[in-house]
């Protein structure tokens, strides 16, 4: 069954990134209020917003919306984590643990859609352009540089346990942190956010200009799934347990 409000909202995100302004085929503007996320202070990094800034959906729950606010938080440490252990006291030459971790496991679609530097050739290198571009991303949402940032609410048809849909970006300056987010599975959690986590940092790659597929070797799945895993190596666990939460 074609779902064309959710057809309309991918059509929006694709504006988005085109024409750097919003356009409204989906919801009103009046359905939707700001929230504000706190950016940690990160040694290193000069030069950071005190704040990112999102329109929500206002069909999201008080529990929902605190759901998606923790989880937007939970990138920013992880951001914010791996920057940290990168500085290693001002040397800016360390390996943080989520790079470790994506070296093992990452060997396919490293670079970004608008990446012309260097090849990048292994995990580490390919976790550090992106944890870069989240720089980025968070410099131009704060400072509002970027076309406001929206969260949708839309279920998809049929349903899935995807969480959080983001389209890949090509632009590297600029890109509005915008994401389409299924509600069934926000109350489908159990007492575990990790899945909601992986599921946002993924869409934060997509938006940082990583492509699929979502599968085993590359590299926007593996360094999701080794967030997901608290940076620790593969167990017996199936890679396909934690992409099935990946849109």
């Amino acid at each position: 069954m074609l779902n064309i409000e959710r057809l309309l909202i991918i059509m929006e995100l694709t504006l988005q990134d085109v024409l750097q302004r919003n356009y409204f085929l989906s919801p009103s503007p009046s359905q939707f209020t700001e929230i504000s996320i706190p950016v940690p202070p990160t040694p290193g990094i000069s030069g950071l917003p005190a704040r990112c800034y999102f329109d929500i959906s206002t069909k999201f729950n008080a529990i929902q919306k605190q759901e998606i606010i923790y989880t937007l938080g939970a990138t920013l440490f992880n951001w914010s984590f791996h920057c940290t252990q990168k500085w290693s006291g001002g040397s800016n030459t360390g390996v943080s643990q989520l790079a470790s971790c994506t070296n093992i496991y990452a060997t396919k679609n490293l670079k970004p859609t608008w990446y012309r530097g260097t090849p990048i050739t292994n995990g580490r290198k390919a976790t550090e352009v992106a944890m870069d571009q989240f720089t980025q991303m968070i410099k131009d949402n704060g400072f509002r540089r970027s076309p406001p940032a929206r969260i949708f609410y839309s279920i998809p048809a049929p349903i899935t346990t995807s969480y959080i849909l983001g389209t890949t970006a090509f632009n590297q300056v600029n890109v509005p942190l915008s994401f389409v987010i299924n509600p069934r599975e926000l109350d489908n959690l159990s007492g575990t956010a990790f899945p909601l986590i992986g599921s946002m940092f993924h869409a934060w790659l997509h938006r940082a200009g990583f492509s699929d597929p979502k599968t085993t070797s590359y590299f926007i799945s593996e360094c999701t799934m080794c967030v997901m895993r608290g940076f620790q190596p593969k167990t017996s666990v199936p890679d396909s347990y934690f992409y099935r939460f990946f849109d």
